[in-house]
């Protein structure tokens, strides 16, 4: 199999097309992220960490979680915990179900910085206003196809999307326009209604 990133390949795969065109789009974030990194004086994953923990509940805020969520292990994530505590945007948050564990939780300074580096990636949000709702609604989709792949393929460990929950019903409407189904919403979706993280999600369960 010849390598995806030889230019020749590219030319004559569409499969080597695609792998390459995605991985240019990350290099977009990689530098948007080193840049606001740089101006903050910390790592692009601590900002991240950040903006995880100021959009998610404290069921998915412990060092498990985030290191489920992140795909690293979870001695990576204590390194980038403790720096973060250490700067007082983190402190540890005891008041959960589970009183052997502890989550994790923004101090005020912690949850205002957050909210300032969560519109890191604004400027993609606003080039995506040069292309129509068709070809929004088609990348949409094949985003969705190729996590849903990706998860089954073990990749993607964690993902909370409508493919793979179960109350979810796809192309059972006759209605192209919402051709799926939310049971748990009990109404019919397009595909500018399904969501990539759900806080409704329920996994299917395996045999």
């Amino acid at each position: 199999m010849a390598p995806v990133f030889d230019p020749i390949e590219q030319n004559e795969n569409i499969d080597s097309k695609i792998i390459a065109g995605l991985e240019r789009i990350s290099r977009v974030f990689r530098l948007l992220l080193w840049d606001i990194a740089k101006d903050e004086n910390l790592s692009p994953i601590q900002i991240q960490f950040l903006i995880f923990l100021l959009y998610n509940k404290p069921s998915r805020r412990r060092i498990t979680d985030i290191a489920n969520e992140f795909n690293l292990t979870k001695a990576t994530v204590s390194d980038a915990i403790s720096s973060l505590e250490e700067k007082n945007l983190i402190e540890k948050d005891k008041n959960t179900e589970d009183k052997r564990s502890y989550a994790i939780k923004l101090t005020p300074k912690g949850k205002k910085l957050a909210k300032q580096l969560s519109i890191w990636a604004d400027v993609l949000k606003n080039n995506l206003k040069n292309f129509n709702q068709e070809e929004k609604e088609a990348v949409l989709k094949f985003i969705f196809k190729l996590i849903e792949s990706l998860y089954e393929a073990g990749i993607i460990t964690i993902q909370r999307m409508c493919f793979s929950c179960l109350y979810f019903q796809r192309d059972i409407h006759p209605n192209p326009e919402a051709p799926h189904h939310c049971n748990f919403l009990n109404k019919p979706l397009s595909i500018v209604e399904l969501r990539l993280d759900c806080e409704d999600y329920a996994p299917i369960e395996s045999n």
